[in-house]
């Protein structure tokens, strides 16, 4: 049953991705605040789906395997 938690874990981090992507992508200037500080914010919300994504790949593909070996 070890992987069902892995498969947990892993179907939150794939969704923290989905979601942190869908938030940069609808990221939008703001005129009060200066330009770098959106580009900031998209290169740092890049950086987290990213990592979120890599991450629940490898628990995703942990799961399968453990499942498997069940």
């Amino acid at each position: 049953m070890s992987w069902l938690a892995a498969l947990t874990f892993a179907v939150i981090s794939l969704s923290v991705a989905a979601f942190v992507s869908t938030l940069v992508a609808s990221l939008e200037p703001q005129p009060e605040y200066p330009t770098i500080m959106t580009d900031t914010i998209r290169v740092i919300g890049g950086l987290i789906a990213v990592s979120a994504g890599a991450f629940g790949a490898i628990l995703l593909g942990y799961a399968v395997v453990s499942y498997l070996r069940w």
